[in-house]
């Protein structure tokens, strides 16, 4: 990098136009990290095999989590090809073109701020918005657009089955709650209603 993260952040919101609305705990940036185990390196030549490795998977993040699939939003790419280390991190901005809002009413709390509309059977009502020219910098949404609670399970397995899988990686067993995993994941792990991570153990707050 020829300058400060910080500053190639600001830089890439002012170059994309995306809007940013700082509050609580926002995530301003994302990494996507790809690696592998011993066995799976053992396999490569040479440590320029390697590198081409992650160029592919460099291309493979651009066209998964690069702003209408460019390198726009992508702050810095870190290879690194030691030999008891080889990962290559994708650090980005997480900027949507797509997001959903709330549709307010006229109706205010007590403190005088507007409530969300509901329509005729008590759902809340969203509005979608689509905007290239000033897309928004949220990682919620961003995730939402690539499909919401599964978005980051999915982006693993299609990267298992374009990517890694033709490289020799093997994927073990899938341990996610089985509302997170949808029916393609369920049929490849043979998951069922009532297996080990069907839902979330019970959770007892009680302080006593």
């Amino acid at each position: 990098m020829s300058k400060p993260a910080e500053q190639a952040w600001k830089d890439i919101l002012e170059s994309t136009n995306a809007q940013f609305n700082p509050r609580g705990k926002n995530t301003v940036i994302e990494c996507l990290q790809f690696g592998g185990n011993r066995e799976f390196w053992d396999s490569f030549a040479s440590s320029k095999a390697i590198r081409r490795y992650f160029y592919e998977c460099y291309a493979y993040a651009v066209d998964k989590i690069g702003f209408l699939k460019t390198h726009e939003n992508i702050v810095c790419t870190v290879i690194i090809i030691e030999k008891v280390r080889r990962n290559l991190f994708v650090w980005y901005a997480p900027i949507t073109e797509k997001w959903t809002s709330k549709v307010m009413s006229n109706v205010k709390s007590e403190q005088g701020n507007r409530l969300q509309r509901y329509d005729e059977f008590g759902d809340p009502l969203y509005a979608k918005h689509t905007d290239i020219d000033a897309p928004r910098l949220s990682s919620s949404e961003f995730w939402k657009a690539r499909g919401g609670l599964t978005s980051y399970s999915d982006l693993q397995e299609d990267f298992y089955n374009k990517i890694s899988s033709n490289y020799g990686a093997e994927r073990g067993e899938s341990k996610s709650y089985l509302k997170n995993t949808n029916a393609e994941q369920a049929r490849r792990f043979q998951r069922m209603d009532g297996d080990l991570y069907d839902e979330p153990p019970p959770y007892d707050d009680v302080p006593f």
